[in-house]
């Protein structure tokens, strides 16, 4: 198991779910992927660490650990370390092979945002059947053999991208959507947010490289004017004046 895999987090608390027939839940994929995850080359694993990483409660391990166990996925027993069965360990490289694939596609031909790029595998993992799946296997192996022969499809596609994304009113209206990713415009004083990406070619985006500010920098709005331009910033230290239209660029997760 890689690191790739190892930093599948989810923020949120998912009861577990105990299915009337034998496919499984996305909760119990959760956790079988967890299980898996921390396992390593020990084959073990702890029921405090499985709530961690999932971020959430030990009773609700517990319960989850139960219904794995009457469905043959788990060995466990109270107080005592998770192995998985060979059942278990099948369903779970399964959905940590579906996991890679996604992940590596949104990052590597779509150009999302490692973070983004995180939640949307863990969410499609569950949804997406073999044959999307396969078919995405075959379409990176297309457009790998295409550059390998030089024929840069991958770089032709994102730059279509950046392309798109410049003008600011569809930025905001298609970025936005994913969970908890706003632009800088939007962002009240007082709030702060972690970019996750910065849209474009645009001039903030030298002024920002200058100062050394990459994805994951922490951002605060310090004073938006009364009409909305400009904006007022402090990151890293420093202070930067910003244009509404500049700031609409600039994706954060508040």
């Amino acid at each position: 198991m890689t690191n790739y895999i190892r930093d599948s987090v989810h923020n949120r608390e998912k009861p577990m779910a105990v299915e009337k027939n034998n496919n499984l839940s996305a909760s119990s994929e959760d956790y079988l992927e967890a299980i898996f995850n921390l396992a390593g080359e020990s084959n073990v694993a702890r029921s405090k660490d499985i709530a961690k990483l999932l971020n959430v409660s030990k009773s609700s391990v517990t319960g989850a650990l139960r219904v794995l166990k009457k469905k043959g996925l788990v060995n466990y027993k109270p107080y005592d370390y998770v192995t998985l069965t060979d059942t278990g360990r099948t369903a779970a490289e399964e959905v940590t092979k579906k996991h890679n694939i996604l992940k590596s596609f949104f990052i590597n031909v779509l150009d999302v945002d490692v973070d983004i790029a995180q939640q949307a595998a863990c969410k499609a993992e569950h949804i997406l059947g073999p044959e999307v799946i396969a078919r995405l296997l075959c379409f990176i192996e297309f457009i790998t053999q295409n550059s390998k022969s030089g024929h840069d499809l991958t770089g032709e596609f994102q730059q279509l991208c950046e392309n798109r994304l410049r003008d600011s009113d569809f930025a905001g209206k298609e970025i936005s959507k994913v969970d908890g990713i706003v632009g800088l415009n939007e962002v009240k004083p007082g709030q702060k947010g972690r970019i996750v990406k910065i849209i474009g070619r645009s001039g903030v985006n030298k002024r920002i490289a200058d100062m050394g500010v990459v994805p994951g920098t922490i951002v605060e709005v310090q004073r938006v004017a009364p009409l909305g331009d400009p904006i007022d910033v402090k990151l890293k230290g420093y202070h930067l004046s910003l244009r509404k239209e500049e700031a609409s660029k600039i994706m954060v997760k508040l």
